[in-house]
């Protein structure tokens, strides 16, 4: 086997690094919501994020993330992370606010530190000196370009850019990202609900920055504004309350017609008795489907009461016997041709389809769970569609009979 952790050909790092960036760019886009109405912005365009004002497309604050694996790293007076960034923005800047976000840690009296968030002038001026010293003296010798750039430009330019630049240093690792990001949330959803919004939200933002990513990659402009993500944020919590749950399972692709004619499962043999169409069956299994996976993740997130889905069963199979329970008493079965018999139970299946079945909470609206729920119970063998779905299916029944 590969030893894995000595594999100095590993790009983990890197991806880890470009993952933190795309995770970053929500965190921070969050944190802005209680002050910023109007915000854009973008990924791998002039710089790692950009935020844009109101001409789109002109960045006023350029952001750097620099994200460390296994050392958190320092910010020191001849640290590359911190000259290669200075270089970048001598080029690229132009008059625009500039940040190092990194987990690193910027040591004391350090320039890294003079220039935190709320210095002052004279801060500003400190870290300018430092930062000179250490170009004179080449402190770096793998910096030597970016010293001779910044030495070119003159003292109040230096100045100038300096008094753009802010570091925030010791930055969530992208192991710590989720915590952030249930902080940012904390006033939308009661503490117990956090954990599935950020699944959900951070679901959404990963498609929107690939989305975003390939536009810009095919020089396309595209920019995230901060309404887009308020929105999200909003309809999901809107899910999350008292009397509604999220659904995550609508866009579920139809199973193909060879794995509907391989399935084996009792719900299907139950559709088969009464000859339903393939293609309603093969929707019957995408229903069934997506109810058990969405009731399943309700349950592993706590979302639902202790008896909530026991009871919505309950309902439904009320609601199965309104329908399929005969209207009157039966009399010679024999006389009642096979045919027919299996004729009427689909007539019922079908008007079932008609029916306005219960959701399992008053503003939820799936369509799929009530049907979804009942071909799970019929896959218990606690409901059936054809009159002699229990004969007909003895072997079945003894099956469930055994395991139960």
């Amino acid at each position: 086997m590969t030893n894995v952790t000595a594999n100095r050909f590993s790009a983990a790092g890197s991806a880890l690094g470009y993952l933190a960036q795309v995770e970053y760019g929500l965190l921070l886009m969050l944190r802005r919501m209680d002050t910023d109405v109007s915000l854009a912005m973008s990924m791998e365009t002039v710089d790692d994020i950009g935020f844009d004002g109101s001409d789109v497309g002109t960045p006023r604050e350029l952001w750097q993330t620099k994200h460390h694996v296994g050392r958190r790293g320092s910010l020191g007076d001849a640290s590359p992370d911190v000259w290669k960034t200075i270089h970048n923005w001598i080029e690229t800047s132009d008059g625009a606010e500039c940040v190092i976000f990194s987990t690193a840690t910027s040591p004391a009296d350090s320039a890294a530190s003079l220039l935190a968030p709320g210095r002052n002038a004279d801060a500003v001026r400190q870290a300018q000196e430092k930062l000179e010293a250490v170009a004179k003296a080449c402190g770096n010798e793998a910096s030597k370009d970016y010293y001779e750039e910044f030495l070119k430009l003159t003292v109040k330019a230096r100045y100038e850019l300096l008094s753009r630049v802010t570091v925030i240093d010791q930055a969530a690792a992208a192991v710590d990202i989720t915590a952030q990001l249930m902080l940012a949330v904390r006033k939308t959803v009661p503490k117990n609900r956090r954990t599935p919004l950020v699944e959900r939200l951070r679901g959404w933002w990963h498609g929107r920055a690939m989305t975003h990513l390939t536009l810009v990659a095919d020089q396309h402009s595209d920019t995230i504004e901060i309404e887009e993500i308020e929105e999200q944020l909003h309809h999901i919590a809107q899910a999350l309350r008292d009397d509604n749950l999220p659904l995550d399972f609508g866009d579920m692709e139809m199973p193909s017609v060879g794995e509907v004619a391989e399935d084996d499962r009792v719900f299907v043999a139950q559709l088969k008795l009464i000859m339903l169409h393939n293609e309603r069956i093969r929707m019957a299994v995408l229903d069934h489907n997506r109810a058990f996976l969405q009731r399943s993740r309700w349950q592993r997130e706590k979302l639902l009461a202790v008896t909530e889905l026991a009871d919505y069963d309950r309902r439904l199979v009320e609601e199965w016997r309104r329908l399929f329970i005969p209207a009157e008493e039966p009399g010679d079965t024999e006389a009642v041709d096979v045919e027919e018999r299996r004729r009427a139970a689909l007539g019922l299946f079908i008007a079932l389809g008609d029916r306005p079945l219960p959701e399992i909470r008053r503003e939820l609206r799936s369509g799929y769970i009530p049907i979804g729920s009942m071909h799970i119970l019929a896959d218990r063998l606690t409901i059936g569609w054809h009159p002699d779905w229990v004969t007909l299916l003895r072997e079945r029944v003894a099956e469930a009979r055994e395991t139960a």
